[in-house]
């Protein structure tokens, strides 16, 4: 009998060793699997390193923040220039510790953000399936959407925040979804991660809002009104700290950004042809369907058939974020950089599902893979063409930035410049240089952080994003500073120029102003006075008087009235309005 039972357990031993073996392989192949779009993205941001223009923004507030000037564009001058906080603190933060370029690091930090997302995003697709059978395949399949369209590939470096938020998103569906699967309480440090959104960028306010709203709900009944008073803590500390800064420090409720980019209006028809423009060349809703039906479902039905409230939620969360937020890039106009606004919506819809089992309810997600093969081999739009030819341009070498470069012409000599022409005048008081350009990336960062950038578009610049608008454009440049306002903010009083010397760039739309109402000398003449009307001076006390304890308290009242406040294009009108 005894040795009838060895036998047997020598026979089950052999079993379990002989599926053991069997399902090594296996596991091997579905890594292997999960490793494509991590190393398909690796390769591709690497071959299309580059920093745009708008990344040598952060650059150079970088710059002025480790200078000691504080987070602004211009020394002197409190003007939230990035729309991206925390972005612009880790790169502080890696500059200070790294011995590589700030350029590069901007680059690496991206990529690796960005694949740290997708890496994310996989195993918190995984961690919301319920388990199957061991051994049983699962496919990127959601991941791959994402990795086969070339704006992806393009905009994982750039020197913008984009890898950020990838990782962001990733790290929240990574957190939600093992706390899904967990009979435990949602964590403070999970919280403070949830809360992060809106120091990325704004508008993932509305992605915090929903994980937030997705735990608190799901346990509401569960839960003491401690606990949720802990959470609520957790998920809008941060923010609301920083909120408070930011109308206390720059006097506004938003960043000057926004203001330039009016965010609060509407231009729903040029909103529409920024999301066509994405989605129609690589026929993104075709995949986004194929998930709908494939993936999506069938998880669904899983999670509610389990009784899974808090995946359910997580998963709502998730999509309704992604659609609200896209709505909102539709509401704006989009933006000047194809499809970069629209990359962290398209993330979010399908991380959920970034991960699909392979089963029979879920075949026809196999869709999805001839998609990709097609997208990413084959399918580019005339802006994709355009961005790509700057490719592996990084450095302000590799944009022809040298020391005979004609900017640098202010940094050496000083004076007032336009468009990297000296003209006859005096910069302003208390600036050696003045440099007024349409382009404040390279050239801003290139000057360095004494040299004063007077930015025409008004990114950096808030007179000019302050100006009214009458028609919606391209956001963020459809707002030219006229030329007498630019002489007015950029130099003294006596300066001998004229109309003449402000040639209006070609890529803009139109001018704002209407230059035949006066001769010039007399429309600069009513620009100066109009500056120091009691409402402008206001406006220009809140970013450059020193920041006492009463100017911060002060302009936290006044940034409402800052943030609403519009300027009349034509100067005249603005004295007649404001003065």
């Amino acid at each position: 009998m005894a040795n009838g039972l060895t036998m047997t357990r020598s026979a089950g031993s052999s079993a379990v060793e002989s599926n053991r073996g069997r399902s090594r392989p296996r596991a091997l192949l579905g890594w292997a699997l999960l490793a494509i779009p991590v190393g398909l993205m690796v390769e591709r941001a690497w071959a299309f390193r580059w920093v745009a223009d708008d990344g040598f923004i952060h650059l150079r507030v970088v710059d002025q923040l480790l200078a000691g000037n504080g987070p602004v564009f211009n020394a002197g001058q409190r003007v939230e220039a990035s729309t991206s906080p925390l972005w612009v603190f880790i790169l502080a933060v890696a500059d200070l510790v790294l011995p590589v370029r700030l350029e590069w690091i901007a680059v690496l930090l991206g990529i690796g953000l960005t694949v740290t997302g997708i890496a994310f995003a996989l195993a918190g697709s995984k961690a919301l399936i319920a388990k199957g059978p061991a051994g049983r395949l699962h496919l990127p399949l959601g991941a791959l959407v994402y990795v086969a369209v070339t704006p992806a590939w393009i905009y994982a470096s750039s020197g913008l925040e984009g890898g950020l938020v990838l990782a962001w998103l990733g790290a929240c569906l990574l957190v939600l979804a093992r706390w899904s699967r967990a009979e435990r309480r949602f964590g403070a440090p999970a919280a403070v991660l949830i809360g992060l959104g809106p120091l990325i960028r704004p508008e993932l306010a509305l992605f915090t809002a929903a994980f937030a709203l997705a735990v608190l709900a799901s346990d509401w009944r569960d839960q003491s009104w401690s606990n949720r008073t802990r959470l609520l803590v957790g998920f809008f500390a941060l923010p609301l700290a920083y909120q408070v800064f930011r109308m206390g420090y720059y006097g506004s409720l938003v960043p000057n950004t926004a203001i330039a980019k009016e965010a609060g209006r509407s231009s729903w028809a040029a909103g529409w042809r920024y999301l066509r423009a994405f989605t129609d060349p690589y026929a993104v809703w075709l995949p986004l369907g194929v998930l709908a039906l494939g993936a999506y479902r069938p998880m669904v039905r899983d999670l509610h058939r389990r009784g899974n409230r808090r995946g359910l939620a997580v998963v709502v969360a998730f999509v309704a974020a992604a659609a609200a937020g896209s709505l909102f890039v539709v509401k704006v106009g989009g933006d000047w950089m194809q499809a970069r606004l629209l990359l962290p919506y398209l993330f979010a819809l399908v991380a959920p599902v970034a991960v699909v089992p392979l089963r029979r309810r879920t075949a026809v997600a196999l869709l999805v893979v001839p998609w990709a093969l097609v997208a990413g081999l084959f399918l580019r739009t005339n802006v994709d063409n355009t961005i790509v030819a700057r490719r592996n341009q990084v450095t302000l070498a590799d944009y022809g930035w040298t020391s005979t470069h004609p900017e640098q012409v202010a940094d050496a000599e000083g004076g007032f410049f336009y468009g990297g022409v000296r003209l006859p005048a005096e910069p302003i008081a208390g600036r050696r240089s003045v440099h007024a350009a349409y382009g404040i990336g390279v050239s801003g960062y290139g000057l360095g952080t004494d040299v004063f950038v007077l930015d025409v578009l008004g990114l950096a610049d808030p007179v000019t994003a302050h100006l009214e608008i009458h028609r919606r454009a391209v956001p963020g440049h459809e707002k030219p500073l006229p030329p007498p306002w630019i002489v007015a903010t950029g130099t003294e009083p006596g300066s001998d120029l004229d109309e003449e010397d402000f040639p209006f760039p070609l890529v803009l739309v139109a001018p704002l102003d209407d230059p035949d109402r006066a001769p010039f000398d007399e429309r600069v003449a009513t620009a100066r006075a109009t500056l120091e009307c009691p409402r402008l001076r206001e406006l220009r006390a809140s970013y450059s008087e020193p920041l006492t304890v009463r100017r911060f308290l002060d302009n936290v009242v006044d940034s409402w009235s800052n943030t609403s406040l519009r300027i009349p294009a034509e100067p005249a009108d603005a004295a007649a309005e404001l003065c």
